[in-house]
């Protein structure tokens, strides 16, 4: 008999760490997607997770508080920045976060409650990447496609996939 309930494990990343996956053995190539994580953290930047190169990839980051999603299949990116009502998100309590992508359409949702959805340009639906798949930060976090962040910064984090 199975709970069907999802195991969660906690990651806790300081200073500059951060955890990599090479995909070259392993190519993602999807036209949908889910990423549902939580994290909590006081810094105010700092990126959640990134995949992707060039014109193919998923940005996930924290950018002065807000949390900051661009999604690029390869014609334009989507680009969406969640900002709380009041404060910010690095409070240091815990946020959900889910984004979830059918082929161009694009939702994310930050605690349930703030939700953002659109679209990403033209007519490519396909997500590929056979390059790393970052959590938490980089080795060079600003220079990846699509990124907010303009500095180093890494911070804990509660991902679930």
């Amino acid at each position: 008999m199975t709970s069907g309930r999802k195991e969660e494990y906690i990651a806790t990343f300081k200073g500059s760490e951060y955890f990599c996956y090479d995909l070259s053995q392993n190519p993602i190539q999807s036209s949908s997607d889910e990423i549902t994580l939580s994290f909590k953290t006081l810094q105010r930047n700092g990126l959640m997770l990134h995949t992707g190169k060039s014109a193919d990839y998923v940005n996930l980051a924290l950018k002065n508080g807000a949390v900051s999603l661009v999604i690029n299949l390869g014609s334009g990116a989507f680009e969406a920045l969640v900002e709380p009502v009041n404060g910010k998100f690095n409070d240091n309590a815990w946020h959900d976060v889910k984004v979830t992508r059918n082929l161009r359409q694009v939702t994310i949702s930050v605690d349930g409650i703030l939700t953002t959805t659109g679209y990403t340009q033209e007519d490519y639906t396909m997500l590929g990447s056979d390059d790393f798949f970052y959590v938490g930060g980089s080795p060079s976090t600003a220079d990846l496609p699509g990124s907010p962040i303009q500095h180093e910064s890494t911070f804990a984090e509660d991902p679930m996939f």
